[in-house]
C-alpha cells in the first residue's frame, strides 16, 4: 500500500509540474530552451523531449503501480481517484498545448473532453441507481493508442517522421474514434439501466 501511495503522489506532482513547464513562456523570462535539428529537415524544441521523457517515466510509473496488489482503503481509494482525474486533466493539458503547438488538430482535445464528460455522467448516474457500468476493451486500447501518440507526438514523431508516415496523428484519430465509441458504450448501458429499472 505505502508503494501505490508514494508512487500515486509523485505521478499528481508530475502531471502538474509537467504542465506548468509547458505552461510557462520560458522566452518572457529570458530563458530559451536550446533547438537541435534531426534528419536535416526536423526543427526540435528540447522542452518537447524533456517532457516526453517524464511522459514515459508517468507511464512506466503506472505500469509498476498495476502490477502490485492493493488492499482498499479509503484513504487509497481518495487518493486513486485524484490521480486519475489529475491524469485526465494532464492528457487533455498535454494534448491542448500540443495543438497550439500545431502538432494535432483543436478538434481532439475537444472530442476527449467531451468524451470524458459524457463518460463521468454516465457513472454516475449508474451509480446512483445502484449499478455499474461493465468496464469496456475499448477503453483499454483507447488509453494504450492515446498514450503512444502522445509519446511520438512529444519526441516529433520520430523516427517515422523522416520517412514522412504521420504514425503520431494516425494513433490520435484512432485513440478518437476508439474514445467515441466507448462514450456511446456508456450512454447505452446507464440508459439501458435506466430504462430497465423503470
Amino acid at each position: 500500500m505505502k508503494l501505490i501511495r508514494n508512487i500515486s503522489i509523485l505521478r499528481i506532482i508530475l502531471n502538474i509540474s509537467t504542465l506548468i513547464l509547458l505552461m510557462i513562456p520560458w522566452y518572457q523570462l529570458g530563458i530559451s530552451f536550446p533547438t537541435v535539428i534531426a534528419g536535416g529537415k526536423i526543427i526540435i524544441d528540447t522542452k518537447f523531449l524533456v517532457v516526453g521523457i517524464i511522459y514515459l517515466f508517468l507511464l512506466a510509473f503506472k505500469f509498476i503501480k498495476s502490477q502490485v496488489k492493493q488492499k482498499k482503503s479509503k484513504e487509497l481509494k481518495l487518493l486513486l481517484e485524484i490521480e486519475k482525474s489529475s491524469d485526465e486533466i494532464f492528457i487533455l493539458g498535454i494534448l491542448i498545448i500540443l495543438a497550439y503547438h500545431g502538432f494535432c488538430s483543436v478538434i481532439i482535445p475537444i472530442i476527449l473532453l467531451i468524451k470524458y464528460i459524457v463518460e463521468e455522467t454516465m457513472k454516475k448516474i449508474s451509480a446512483d441507481n445502484g449499478k455499474m457500468n461493465e468496464k469496456s476493451k475499448l477503453g483499454l486500447w483507447c488509453q494504450i493508442t492515446l498514450n503512444v501518440g502522445i509519446a511520438l507526438m512529444l519526441f516529433y514523431n520520430l523516427p517515422f517522421e523522416l520517412w514522412n508516415f504521420y504514425f503520431a496523428d494516425a494513433l490520435i484519430l484512432i485513440a478518437c474514434v476508439l474514445s467515441i465509441l466507448n462514450g456511446c458504450i456508456y450512454y447505452l448501458q446507464a440508459r439501458n439501466l435506466l430504462i430497465n429499472k423503470k
